[in-house]
Formats: C-alpha cells, sequence, structure tokens
C-alpha cells in the first residue's frame, strides 16, 4: 500500500446492542493487479474514478465590460458569485438583508422582546435562511460538487476533518463565521457586495434581462441575473410574476415542530449506550395516512433549539436550529404533511394561480401569529394533549422566541392535514417507541420547509427572461444548503460557458 486516507466517519446504531464506528477509506496501492485483487476479495470494496472536474480549465480571458448581478447571500447566491469572481467574473451581490454581525443582534431582539425587522430577520440577511439552521450538509443529490461544496465549508468555517463525517453539520455559531470568511473572499476577488439592496423589479427589454432596479429607484445593469432570493422573499416572488417571468405551483409540507428532551432520544436511539461517548441522537420518520398524503419528520435538530422564524408582520413560523456542540439538551424536529396545488384552494386564494401556495402559508402563519397572543409569542401544545385531547401544559424546553402560550394547535392548519399529522405521530410512536410522551411539546407553525412555487428554467436559464438564472430553494430547484450551493454553481458556470463562447 503507498498511502490511505478516511474519506467518511460515522455511527452505525441500527442494532442498538452493537453500535459501530463506520469508516469508509480510500487507498492507494502499487499497482493495479493489486487493486483488482482487493476489490475481488473485500466486500463493497470498488475502484475510485473520480468524476470530471466541471470548472474551467482557466478564468475567462476578460472580465465582462458589466459584470453579473448575483440577488441573494444563502447558500446558491454565495457559491454562484464565489464561482464567478474565481473564474474571471466577479459580479455586483445584492442582498436585502444585513452582514450576518448586524442581522444576528436584530435576530437576538427579536426573540428578546418581539421586534420584528421585515429586513434583518432568520430569512433575511447575509448566508440566508441556513445561517440560522443546523447547518447540515447532507443531501441526497449525487452531483460531484456536492464535495467541493462542504470541503468549502470546511475551510471557511474553520472546522477541520468536517468533509469526512457521514453527516456533517456547522452549526449556527460557526455559519456567522462561514459567512464573514466567504464575504472577505469575494471582496479579495473583485467582488462588490451590497447590503440593504432590494431588488424590486427586473429591466427588460426584447424578452432578456437587462438588469434590476433597487427599491429606492436605482438601477443596475447587467445581462446576467443570478436571483437566489431564497424561500421566504414572497415580495420579490409576487413582482416576478407581474413581470411575465414563468412559474407554476409546486408541493411543499406545513405542519408543527415537536420537541423532546435529548436524553430522552438518546436512549430510544441507542439504548443502553445512551450517555457513554455518542454524539447526540437524531432520527427520520416517515408514514402515508389514509388518502395518501405523506407525513415525515424534517430539519431533525439534535441538541437544538425551537425557534420564531417570522419574515413578515403579523405572521409566525417555527423552525430548528443548533449550535456546534449540540449541547442545548433538547432535540427537535418538524413534523409535517405535503400539500399539493389541490390543498391550497381551500384555505388560499386560488385567484392567485401560481402564488396561491404562498398565500396558503401565509394564512396559517397568522392564524399561528393571533393564536400566540399576536406579539410573536409560539402557540404551543403537550404533544400527547394535541394526540388525545389530555389536559397537560407544554412541556419545558428551550424555544426562541418571545415567549410560548399555551394551545391546543387545533385549527391552525386545514382540519384533513391536521388529521393526517395525528396519524402520522401514531405511526411514529410505533417506530420509535417512547416518542409519543407527555416530555414533549407541539409549536406552531411549521410552514417554510420549501418553496410553494418553481420558478421554469431551462439548462438554469428562465424560461421566459433569456439571461436570468433563477436557483436555490427559493426557485424551487434545491432544498437545503448543499443542494442550493450545487444549484447556485452551476447556473454560475453556465453563464462562465456562454460568456467565454
Amino acid at each position: 500500500m503507498v498511502r490511505f486516507s478516511v474519506v467518511r466517519r460515522g455511527f452505525d446504531a441500527r442494532r442498538k446492542g452493537d453500535i459501530r464506528r463506520v469508516y469508509t477509506v480510500e487507498c492507494v496501492l502499487r499497482s493495479a493487479a493489486a487493486e483488482e485483487s482487493v476489490c475481488a476479495r473485500v466486500p463493497n470494496a470498488r475502484r475510485h474514478e473520480p468524476p470530471p472536474d466541471p470548472f474551467p480549465a482557466a478564468p475567462v480571458r476578460k472580465a465582462p465590460a458589466v459584470p453579473p448581478v448575483v440577488v441573494g447571500m444563502g447558500p446558491s447566491g454565495l457559491f454562484a458569485a464565489l464561482t464567478l469572481a474565481r473564474f474571471g467574473a466577479p459580479p455586483v451581490v445584492l442582498e436585502r438583508g444585513r452582514p450576518v454581525e448586524e442581522r444576528a443582534v436584530d435576530v437576538d431582539r427579536f426573540w428578546r422582546e418581539g421586534i420584528l425587522d421585515p429586513e434583518s430577520n432568520v430569512q433575511f440577511g447575509e448566508g440566508g435562511a441556513g445561517t440560522f439552521s443546523d447547518g447540515k450538509l447532507t443531501t441526497r443529490i449525487g452531483d460531484p460538487l456536492v464535495e467541493h461544496v462542504v470541503s468549502a465549508f470546511e475551510d471557511f468555517a474553520g472546522i477541520p476533518g468536517l468533509a469526512a463525517d457521514a453527516k456533517p453539520h456547522v452549526g449556527t455559531d460557526r455559519l456567522r463565521g462561514f459567512c464573514r470568511r466567504m464575504r472577505e473572499e469575494l471582496l479579495s476577488l473583485g467582488a462588490t457586495i451590497r447590503f440593504g439592496a432590494r431588488v424590486e423589479e427586473l429591466l427588460q427589454e426584447g424578452g432578456a434581462v437587462r438588469g434590476v432596479r433597487l427599491a429606492g429607484g436605482e438601477e443596475i445593469p447587467s445581462p446576467f441575473v443570478v436571483l437566489a432570493v431564497g424561500h421566504s422573499a414572497r415580495d420579490t416572488v409576487r413582482r416576478l410574476h407581474e413581470q411575465g417571468v414563468l412559474m407554476t405551483p409546486k408541493a411543499f409540507a406545513v405542519g408543527f415542530r415537536v420537541e423532546h428532551p435529548q436524553g430522552l432520544i438518546d436512549r430510544i436511539q441507542y439504548g443502553r449506550a445512551a450517555g457513554k461517548g455518542l454524539p447526540p441522537a437524531d432520527y427520520r420518520l416517515s408514514a402515508h395516512a389514509p388518502f395518501g398524503r405523506g407525513v415525515y419528520s424534517f430539519c431533525m435538530c439534535p441538541g437544538g433549539e425551537v425557534m420564531n422564524a417570522a419574515s413578515g408582520e403579523g405572521q409566525a413560523a417555527v423552525n430548528g436550529m443548533s449550535r456546534r456542540a449540540r449541547d442545548s439538551g433538547f432535540a427537535n424536529s418538524g413534523v409535517v404533511a405535503a400539500v399539493s396545488p389541490a390543498d391550497f384552494g381551500a384555505e388560499g386564494d386560488p385567484s392567485e394561480g401560481p402564488l396561491a401556495g404562498i398565500a396558503f402559508q401565509e394564512e396559517i402563519e397568522r392564524r399561528a401569529f393571533r393564536r400566540g397572543g399576536g406579539g410573536y409569542a409560539l402557540p404551543a401544545a403537550n404533544l400527547l394533549s394535541f394526540l388525545h385531547g389530555k389536559d397537560l401544559p407544554p412541556a419545558p424546553g428551550r424555544a426562541l422566541a418571545p415567549g410560548t402560550l399555551r394551545d391546543t394547535l387545533a385549527g391552525i392548519l386545514p382540519e384533513a392535514v391536521e388529521d393526517d399529522l395525528r396519524f402520522g405521530l401514531l405511526r411514529f410512536g410505533r417506530t420509535m417507541h417512547g416518542f409519543l410522551t407527555g416530555e414533549a411539546t407541539l409549536y406552531a407553525v411549521e410552514s417554510r420547509t420549501s418553496s410553494p412555487v418553481r420558478i421554469e428554467r431551462v439548462n438554469y436559464e428562465s424560461a421566459t427572461v433569456k439571461g436570468l438564472y433563477p436557483v436555490g430553494e427559493g426557485a424551487g430547484h434545491a432544498g437545503g444548503i448543499v443542494s442550493s450551493a450545487v444549484d447556485g454553481i452551476r447556473a454560475a458556470l453556465r453563464i462562465l460557458e456562454i460568456h467565454s463562447a
């Protein structure tokens, strides 16, 4: 053997009496014959063929006279901007929110006092919605760029070995450092970054984009606009629809967030090995309700906190986050049911066409806001109270919000969705014995699982506006940090290809 390296490490806890540390190792042997011999004798061994490098061999020869514009500084926008800047086309990056240092102050004030800044909150600002999350870097997409993205997080977040973890996560505390270092890198490569720059309108001519107009009236010209606005920029999506950008409604999911003591989840998942040097346990659950609706856990955060993730005045939404150490003592996860465009007519405004899902989201968030007392406190119910009507108070937890208000949660969601969530929770209790407990609390309402619209595109370019590249979660083409980042990179590579032609 010439050398070897660990490329993946994790735990296999499927058998509670036999929890194992699992490694995937890459070995370089002295000859092709030796490699063939090992692959024949060792189960699951195979020759590794590195995928082709998708990046250009060299930067473009000459920077564009008018630089590309990137709208949004979430994962898709940041990685699109980084790719453009590294290969000779440093962009103008526009972010409606504030730098991460100022944004963190605004968010902390909201959680303490209920003072919401519609332009600087959990959804809007440097790093996008992912900044206030668990920072999970797991994904099911098979794109070879996944490794590149995770390695970039390892470098910019300053976490050696992150790329080798089977379930890499950064933590919201380290994500803030990632944002600062990424910003510094972009500036060093010649990119221009502007905060407090909300795009209000596309500039178009002859079916092609010619730039953007900001809220204050300033126009920024460009023949290439990467649209990475995230899944909560509802005002921007509505304006794009008015301007003829083709979009269609898509399914997403809504529900609640459930919180348990982390020690309880550890005992369920690890058995007698709980507390013996293992990381905080997670879970992934799913069920099909009687009429086919999918019910599943979403964005599970071991050792994390539930938080009010509102971005609109008079609306409340929950999400989960955790720090790198995952040491809060509590575990939380979304428990959500799929909703499709067929559901939107009952609760949303069908006259809104492809935007009916946005109207549906806003209505259930307004209900949650009112049920929380109108001050951004979160309505909360004991899990057993929601399931069986028992008169039990919510269990103590770690909600980041101006407060919580005891509630039944009934009527916030459509009745059919609520019934299917109860069915799914009961099924989860069969899979994870102990999951259904009076020690667990439900918070309303989990509504931002993904975008309710898809901006249609062909080869990353808008189907109706030439030069417009809608990417990431907000465009309905990704879900999660890594897939959004990969989507942004792919769009940037397409722009570089066109510019170099």
